[in-house]
């Protein structure tokens, strides 16, 4: 009993849901949540129960299952083909839950023989549509009940009624055919062939429309293995087909029964070609003769014609027999775009075989259905293969000829010309001949292919496309050394076709040829601005002028390349080749020019500093890139590149404005710098001495522009520059200075006492107050006293802060005189200023000072060279007013040393003792007055 209850709660489910969706579906459909519904009917029929106990429900059941069947088909109808799956989907659910429901109803209620062909009317309705949608899963679970009702079959057998069995028993066939489809839908050949064979059995109770489902069935699968290359299963499959369809007459079959037998044919065709023996071809040819005497010149027996004639097992290809059936379908078939493509097809595999044959069928194609039927859209396509038939081929002697009247037939028949696609893929083809033969030296075909490609069919092909043509014809010229045929090409040529680069060149060539120098440097300058980071051109133009000895454009071209790519020039030329060239042609180009006419030869320095310049950044980047010698930089080139540019800035120093002697000393610095590694000790000695000149030479050039530049923050940067110059100096002097004779070692000194004081007043200028005590120590070694005469006027010019003004001066002062190289009167100007400046700002120092100058002056005394008179009596009397000053404050004991201090200096003038009289009488009144 409880298990009775359940079952009965399940029909109740059953009910409640078919109730909700029969209402659902007859509202409004589709619905809009299409998703959730299909997966709720899905599921739903899942788990559908396949037993049922007798119930007082089955009627209610009953009814429900058939209104929601003819809800369903009432649905179908109304549903446009293009609607979604899943609308579909929901129908095909729909439509099974409505075969269970009957099911499910006839299992609860009174199992009767009359409703039997019902029962499996619907299942087979419901397992057809599973078959259409491919949902082999529904289609089992369906066929398995109708399956089953065999059992009733037998069991109704003294009831039920003579029709009503016969129609069970051909319901009961057409299952096996289901059964079969589905078996192959799910790859299960052992069942496929199984249900073939129970199906074959039932024949017999097979109706027209059964058979002709059977045989489609039948077909399906053949063509399946065929698409799967397992040819001889195919073969088998599709005999089957074509016996079973063959079993009725087709006036008792369909409308679509003939189209159906043909397509078996095709397939049993096929599948015999495919399996590559000569036994099936033979039956292949068998049957395609059958097939043709019965339809005739259809286009897929003329198909299966081109087959059969190109089928591998064959030992020759017959071109005659493929160009024949080719010539039928062109004459059978409209000339629709599937059927165009087509042909063409099969005239380019033809072509392949037999070219010849494969271009008269092709002309054929052209003139006797594509101009006569006025297709013009398939013109294009046909004048480009019939390019790529004549370019995959050798030349004729009438091949150029013969093309040519086929454009000027085209041209004047659709009177206009091709459109840029067309002739893009057409010139690119031409464009192949054309390269062959210019490269195999046949010139003069290639210009008859340059002249074909620019038939005024190829109108719309742009002029950059027309400019490359136009190239290859100058080319062509040029190498037949026709140069009045090339000026005649450049004629016609547009300004965009003679402004592209690779055109000016040419063009370029032309012109030195025939001495044009007015088109030789336009074309130059055309080249120059056109072009990106590729001076390839340029270069070739230089070659060109040089192979021709023509210098001028030599060096206008050279110029161009240095002032375009100075800096950066690609790999793949010698750029120290081409910079010495320039340089040399350029210091010739100055030798020769007269001292009267100044301008040119200052343009031309820029340049030539420029181009020094270029080599020194290459070699830097060169250097930093590689740490290596690379095969362009060599040794001999840093040679050259450091004599020259040391050489010309000494020659020209003083003539030649200072920032370019600069230019020019700074590059030879890099030349040696970089030069210095891997070299012998001599070339080493004598790049070090060339270096202390450079570095000399540039501080010097570097100090007068110094002085004379406004700009605060360009003078110092030359300051700057100064000072690194004159520590390199140093560097290089104190490495080499064991190795060098004693000349060149004072010469060199007296230069170093030079860049000292150069380097003291660009620490002054630059505020590096703490250096200055450092570059006083170096003017030691110079043993000149000028050095320390110029420091300190330096200073004392300079806006420095008062206590390094004193503190700088005084190391001077006392630098110099331990040198006992210092002009007394100097040293006693100094001592004066030095003192004046102290008094004011530090007294003790200032005392400090009166010790020293009593000692310079005492020292002094006993020499020819006396400490000058008017500078001890200015001393003596500002310390002895200072001594006043104290007297006045009441500091008696300072006053008295000041005082005694001014009469020490006093007594070493020059006056007879006058000052020191006067000072002594002047203290005595002060005592006096106390």
């Amino acid at each position: 009993m409880p298990v009775q209850r359940e079952k009965n709660k399940s029909l109740k489910g059953i009910l409640e849901f078919c109730t909700k969706l029969e209402s659902q579906l007859s509202v409004a459909f589709p619905p809009k949540d299409t998703g959730s519904l299909k997966s709720e009917i899905r599921d739903f029929l899942f788990s559908f129960p396949n037993n049922f106990p007798p119930s007082s429900h089955s009627q209610e059941i009953e009814g429900y299952g058939t209104k929601i069947w003819n809800l369903c088909t009432r649905l179908r109808r109304d549903v446009e083909s293009d609607s979604s799956d899943e609308i579909h989907e929901i129908l095909l659910f729909t439509r099974i839950l409505a075969f269970l429901m009957l099911d499910c109803a006839h299992q609860c209620g009174k199992a009767t023989s009359e409703n039997l062909p019902r029962l499996m009317r619907t299942g087979v309705k419901s397992g057809k549509s599973c078959i259409e949608y491919k949902n082999s899963e529904l289609a089992l679970k369906v066929l398995g009940k109708v399956s089953s009702y065999q059992v009733l079959l037998k069991k109704f057998e003294t009831d039920i009624t003579k029709d009503d069995r016969d129609i069970c028993e051909k319901l009961l066939a057409e299952y096996y055919v289901l059964r079969t489809a589905v078996a192959w839908q799910m790859e299960q050949f052992d069942i496929a062939e199984h249900m073939y064979h129970k199906s074959t059995s039932s024949m017999k109770k097979l109706e027209a429309n059964t058979t002709e489902s059977f045989a489609d069935v039948l077909h399906d699968i053949g063509r399946g293995l065929l698409n799967r290359k397992q040819y001889k299963l195919s073969v088998i499959w599709s005999r089957r087909a074509f016996d079973i369809i063959s079993g009725w007459q087709l006036d008792e079959l369909s409308n679509d029964a003939s189209e159906l037998r043909l397509s078996i044919l095709q397939a049993l065709i096929k599948a015999l070609i495919g399996v590559q023996d000569k036994e099936s071809l033979i039956e292949a040819r068998r049957w395609l003769d059958m097939l043709e005497r019965e339809v005739g010149d259809k286009l897929v027996v003329l198909l299966l014609n081109l087959e059969i004639i190109s089928a591998p097992i064959n030992e020759y290809f017959d071109s005659h027999a493929y160009s024949d059936v080719i010539q039928r379908i062109m004459r059978a078939v409209y000339l629709t775009e599937p059927n165009f493509k087509l042909l063409m097809f099969h005239i380019r595999k033809l072509n392949d075989k037999n070219p010849s044959l494969g271009i008269h069928a092709l002309e054929d194609l052209l003139s006797t259905r594509v101009l006569v039927d006025g297709r013009d859209e398939y013109i294009e396509k046909i004048l480009v293969t019939r390019i790529w038939m004549d370019v995959g081929h050798k030349d004729s002697e009438d091949g150029t000829q013969r093309l040519k009247s086929i454009l000027s037939k085209l041209l004047a028949n659709i009177k206009k010309p091709i459109s840029s696609q067309a002739t893009l893929a057409a010139q690119t083809l031409l464009w192949k001949k054309i390269e062959s033969n210019y490269s195999a030296g046949q010139y003069d075909v290639a210009e008859k292919w340059c002249r074909l490609a620019k038939h005024p069919i190829f109108e719309q092909t742009g002029e950059l496309n027309m400019a490359r043509i136009s190239r290859k014809l100058l080319l062509c010229a040029l190498a037949k050394k026709e140069i009045e045929n090339a000026r005649e090409v450049i004629s016609t040529m547009t300004e965009v076709e003679k402004n592209e680069p690779m055109s000016r060149f040419l063009m370029y060539k032309i012109a030195v040829r025939c001495d044009d120098n007015d088109m030789a440097v336009e074309c130059l300058h055309k080249i120059s601005s056109s072009l990106g980071s590729d001076p390839t051109l340029l270069y070739a133009c230089c070659l060109d002028a040089k192979q021709m000895g023509n210098k001028p454009q030599l060096l206008v071209t050279l110029q161009l390349v240095l002032e375009k790519f100075s800096h950066n020039m690609p790999p793949g030329f010698h750029l120290p080749s081409l910079l010495r060239l320039t340089i040399s042609l350029m210091n010739g180009m100055i030798e020769e020019t007269p001292i009267s006419v100044p301008d040119p030869s200052i343009d031309i320095v820029e340049k030539i500093c420029a181009a020094f310049e270029s080599a020194a950044s290459s070699i830097y980047q060169v250097r930093c890139s590689t740490k290596s010698v690379d095969h362009f930089w060599t040794l001999d080139e840093h040679e050259w590149f450091s004599k020259n540019s040391y050489n010309l800035a000494i020659k020209h120093l003083s003539d030649w404005h200072p920032k370019q002697i600069v230019r020019l000393l700074k590059s030879c610095l890099v030349f040696i710098d970089q030069h210095l590694s891997g070299v012998n000790e001599q070339v080493s000695d004598d790049l070090s001495l060339r270096k202390l000149f450079c570095e000399f030479s540039v501080t010097t050039a570097l100090i007068v522009l110094a002085r004379a530049e406004d700009n605060i923050e360009t003078r110092l940067q030359n300051y700057l520059e100064i000072r690194r110059h004159v520590a390199s100096f140093e560097i290089v002097l104190k490495t080499k200075e064991e190795t060098m004779d004693e000349q060149v070692t004072q010469d060199l000194n007296r230069k170093l006492s030079i860049l000292v004081s150069f380097d003291f007043e660009a620490a002054c200028q630059l505020k590096a107050w703490d250096d200055l005590w450092k570059i006083i120590l170096k003017a030691n070694a110079s043993k000149n006293s000028r050095v320390y005469e110029i420091m300190a006027d330096c200073i004392l010019c300079a806006d420095v802060p008062t206590q390094v003004l004193i503190d700088t001066l005084k190391k001077i002062i006392n630098e110099a005189w331990k040198t006992e190289i210092l002009d007394t009167a100097k040293l006693a100007k100094y001592m004066r200023c030095l003192f004046q400046i102290a008094i004011s700002e530090n007294t003790v120092l200032a005392e400090q000072l009166l010790d020293q100058v009593h000692s310079h002056a005492e020292e002094a005394f006993e020499t020819d060279q006396r400490y000058p008179t008017e500078e001890l009596e200015w001393i003596a009397t500002r310390a002895f007013n200072y001594a006043v000053d104290l007297y006045c404050c009441h500091d008696d004991e300072r006053c008295l040393n000041w005082s005694g201090k001014a009469l020490n200096i006093a007594q070493y003038c020059m006056d007879n003792g006058a000052l020191k009289r006067t000072l002594q009488n002047k203290l005595v009144k002060m005592k006096l007055d106390d």
